[in-house]
């Protein structure tokens, strides 16, 4: 019985991540971007697991802020509309509650799962003490059969749109549900993309039916989603179909954003392009070809754009004067505009749907060949190979830049500079062999080292092998390194818990990020 009694626990795994204390900037790719309302703080999402927060006045600067806690790619942020809180979502299932000026995590939702469904949290319940909290912060609306890439509400509230994988025919998949917020009931249903739905938005008015395809003074009353078979896709709510569908994209479309007073769509996804479509004439014009795929498209106060890609770079496109002088123009001008192609006219039908698609022009040149100033990140290591003495990892960074780390130190001991990797690993070959006590991955952009029972306690070392000093003391001296280790990552995480002010996160200590997990591979 205790033999099973042992087999059945979880064991953990401790991770931590090698990083400087003092990096400002971001190291791999950025997924999400949000704003404040006043348009002064931009806020981005990485896949370095962090959250920063920048100061749209001085972008060149380095971030004002961050919020690190994830154990995986950040996907998602929000601000609330208090203005003083920030949401954040990331693979690692959680979604986690931030005070922006003070940079703490004030509360962590953990009921996420691979479990596509919806979840409606009630954040005023979320705030209030352990004690006076109701039985459920949360209401679930269960009805997806496959993955929800995507969730989009109005300004009322009373109505949700979500996006996901779902096939609907033998040929097709890609559906839109949608839902009543106060009951969790699902209310209908959109169906016609023939591919994964990755980016949705809702109107201001998403009760308000409106059978044309642009609306010249009333609040624009659809559904824009994007999806990965190159549509953009414009629905009427009222009579659940599809009015009109818009092909400029030649990949798939990851990030639309809507300027509802001009009637401006704006586009943007794998094939780097980025497009603004007039709603009223459907004239689309090529903004920018940015050099990386772009994630998150973002609409300023000031109708500029915010733009974030695959890359660690945050880029800043002043689009309203040339967009205006573009179209001014463009009556006045009797060839083709070289940066818009128009909608209106013959069009070829395509795909199972039947719906009529727009070739996109190949030859179009972009409005603005390079972004108004750009918010430069970090190099992310793309490349590692451990060396036999399980203490040195040698890496390879997306500038070409090779490096050598020392894990036990948690620190970067030597540069070779953009050197042949496989060259200068054969010439750090080592006849020391030591049992494997610790695995190695670059999937944030830094190095992760991660401490699993009970392989972590299975190397010992003479302590000149493990890079002591060469002392007559310490000559015969045999050490375990995972406990050494272990004892102290809990050394650090256990200071700087004492330190920091009471509620405070804790998670990075003198540039460790302390994390920890189940043994099947899911972070906590």
């Amino acid at each position: 019985m205790l033999g099973t009694t042992l087999n059945r626990k979880k064991h953990r795994r401790v991770s931590y991540v090698i990083r400087a204390s003092d990096e400002g900037r971001h190291r791999s790719g950025i997924n999400s971007i949000a704003l404040s309302r006043r348009g002064d703080l931009l806020f981005s999402a990485g896949r370095d697991a962090t959250t920063r927060c920048w100061n749209t006045a001085n972008p060149k600067a380095v971030c004002e802020r961050t919020y690190d806690g994830h154990t995986d790619w950040v996907n998602d942020v929000v601000v609330m509309s208090d203005e003083a809180t920030l949401v954040t979502a990331s693979s690692d299932t959680t979604i986690k509650f931030w005070n922006i000026a003070n940079e703490t995590c004030t509360a962590t939702l953990k009921e996420h799962g691979l479990d596509r469904d919806v979840y409606i949290w009630d954040t005023v319940a979320l705030q209030k003490p352990v004690a006076q909290m109701p039985d459920s912060q949360f209401r679930r609306c269960e009805g997806h059969k496959d993955s929800v890439y995507c969730i989009a509400t109005n300004n009322d509230g009373k109505l949700v749109v979500s996006g996901s994988t779902e096939r609907v025919s033998t040929h097709a998949i890609g559906l839109i549900r949608l839902w009543d917020p106060r009951t969790g009931e699902r209310t209908g249903r959109l169906k016609g993309h023939t591919d994964n739905i990755r980016c949705i938005l809702l109107s201001e008015d998403g009760t308000k039916c409106i059978s044309g395809i642009a609306c010249h003074a009333e609040p624009f009353s659809h559904v824009v989603p994007g999806s990965s078979d190159a549509t953009i896709k414009i629905w009427d709510i009222g009579q659940q179909r599809c009015i009109q569908s818009i092909a400029i994209h030649t990949d798939s479309v990851w990030s639309i954003a809507l300027d509802p007073q001009n009637l401006n769509l704006f586009s943007g996804g794998r094939d780097c392009n980025i497009f603004c479509t007039d709603l009223r004439t459907l004239d689309s014009t090529l903004l920018h070809k940015s050099s990386d795929p772009v994630t998150k498209l973002l609409l300023s106060p000031a109708r500029s754009l915010w733009v974030s890609t695959v890359s660690a770079d945050l880029q800043f496109l002043d689009v309203d004067p040339p967009l205006a002088r573009e179209r001014a123009s463009r009556s006045t001008r009797s060839k083709p505009s070289v940066h818009s192609i128009t909608t209106v006219g013959p069009r070829r039908s395509i795909g199972s749907s039947g719906v009529g698609q727009d070739v996109p022009d190949e030859n179009l040149v972009p409005l603005l060949p390079t972004p108004t100033y750009v918010i430069k990140g970090l190099p992310a290591i793309i490349k590692h190979d451990f060396l036999e003495n399980r203490r040195c990892v040698l890496t390879e960074d997306t500038a070409g830049d090779v490096a050598l780390w020392d894990v036990t130190k948690a620190q970067k001991i030597q540069e070779f500079g953009k050197v042949d990797f496989q060259q200068t690993r054969k010439s750090l070959e080592k006849e020391l062999l030591v049992p494997a006590w610790c695995s190695v991955d670059c999937k944030l952009g830094s190095l992760t080292v991660n401490l699993d029972f009970p392989q972590v306690f299975s190397a010992e070392l003479y302590a000149n092998d493990a890079g002591f000093p060469h002392t007559p003391e310490l000559e015969e001296t045999k050490m375990n390194v995972g406990f050494r280790i272990l004892r102290s990552l809990l050394k650090r995480w256990l200071q700087g818990r004492r330190g920091r002010p009471q509620g405070q996160h804790a998670g990075a200590c003198n540039g460790w990020l302390l994390i920890s997990c189940e043994q099947t591979g899911r972070r906590r």
